[in-house]
């Protein structure tokens, strides 16, 4: 079956209505792209509806996320819209109302909705969007402010989509970092345990009155398997729950985080992988926020919430106060000896030069690319360790039941 098709009318960058067919899995998708090409959407339906007068009606597919669960995709989505609206001469209050008829899903269209009816009482985007606040971070609040002061909000609505999009694709591919590994994971603990729970005991009972001269590795294997399937090893499963939670309940406090991020930085693979993607968030970031006219000591306190990262955050703490203090960036950022030594050239080449801001953002593709890169070693390396890891368990298992066959062997022969 063929993908889907959608048929549109929008309005292109010179305010000329153009119409057509995009091939799209889903609504949200064919208005992002049409988006990304320039153009606003002003009505889309799917070309094979029976109903085209329909076109304006809305599925909300969206009601399957929370209020506070907008995906970042059908966000980053939202503020393309915005901004090819706006490039298209639309005021600000009608760019938000087509945005809400266009909604594909009801979290969307109510954000929108509620920033519309916020700039119709008086208030500015930046207002609005700060009353939002578990759904636009401080760095889109301050980047639309200084658009606003600076009368080109529609220039800095576009440098938001952009960041947002690039946003959307760093996240997923640390998602699909992640999965593959803990799938394997999780797939391995299963079957060990069913092995030991279930299998195991029936293959070893037979030998179970010889246990005193079986070797060690089936003794403790035996072991295993009879704390796995007796009262203590329930009482065991519930310790490692509980401890769990703790552990989770601790990471979720300031000093938790704290550790937790160090020792993400500490792991041998993961680690460089955490940090490049810290550091191309703060290029891009600071990259983003001096091209809109955002001050440098308001942007650094700005960028500490995006690292992702306590550990660096609280370094940059650090910077922010030497620059208040009226030294430049580059040389308390050098002093940290935690970011790398070629943004620091580029950010003290920036400053030489008032070229800031474009070598940033450059240096952020590089950073980027770097990322995808360091992630596919992850990816490509975490799965090894865990097979690897895996089939000595395995092996082990193996072992222990073969030494036990030669052992009963061996006194049968005798």
């Amino acid at each position: 079956m063929g993908r889907p098709q959608f048929q549109y009318s929008a309005k292109d960058a010179n305010s000329r209505t153009i119409t057509g067919v995009i091939d799209a899995p889903d609504r949200a998708e064919a208005i992002a792209t049409l988006a990304s090409r320039g153009t606003f959407v002003t009505e889309i339906h799917a070309a094979d509806s029976d109903d085209a007068s329909g076109a304006g009606e809305l599925t909300f597919q969206g009601l399957r996320f929370w209020r506070k669960g907008i995906p970042a995709k059908a966000r980053a989505a939202m503020l393309r819209q915005v901004a090819v609206a706006l490039e298209s001469g639309l005021p600000l209050l009608t760019a938000l109302r087509v945005v809400k008829e266009q909604a594909d899903s009801a979290a969307i269209a109510t954000l929108a909705g509620e920033l519309a009816d916020a700039v119709q009482t008086g208030q500015s985007l930046s207002e609005a969007m700060h009353d939002q606040s578990d759904h636009f971070s401080e760095l889109e609040t301050s980047m639309v402010r200084v658009g606003e002061s600076a009368g080109v909000l529609d220039t800095v609505m576009t440098s938001l989509a952009d960041f947002a999009d690039r946003d959307v694709e760093v996240r997923q591919k640390l998602a699909s970092a992640s999965m593959y590994p803990l799938i394997v994971l999780a797939l391995g603990v299963v079957s060990i345990v069913i092995i030991l729970t279930f299998i195991l005991p029936k293959i070893l009972e037979p030998v179970r009155d010889t246990i005193d001269v079986l070797p060690w590795p089936t003794r403790m294997l035996m072991g295993i398997s009879d704390l796995l399937t007796s009262p203590a090893g329930w009482f065991l499963l519930v310790v490692v729950v509980a401890a769990v939670a703790s552990l989770m309940q601790w990471i979720g406090t300031p000093s938790g985080r704290l550790a937790l991020d160090r020792f993400k930085l500490w792991l041998p693979v993961l680690g460089p992988a955490v940090r490049r993607v810290a550091v191309a968030r703060f290029a891009r970031s600071l990259g983003t926020l001096t091209q809109a006219g955002v001050p440098i000591v308001e942007a650094m306190h700005v960028i500490r919430g995006t690292l992702g990262n306590e550990v660096l955050s609280g370094h940059l703490d650090k910077v922010t106060a030497e620059i208040t203090g009226g030294q430049s960036i580059a040389a308390p950022l050098r002093e940290t000896g935690q970011f790398p030594p070629l943004l620091i050239q580029v950010i003290d080449m920036g400053e030489r030069t008032g070229k800031l801001d474009s070598l940033l953002m450059r240096t952020a593709d590089v950073y980027d690319r770097e990322t995808a890169a360091a992630l596919q070693r992850v990816m490509t390396l975490i799965p090894i360790v865990f097979i690897l890891g895996l089939a000595v368990v395995v092996a082990f298992i193996l072992a222990a039941v073969l030494l036990a066959v030669m052992s009963i062997s061996a006194g049968v022969g005798v």
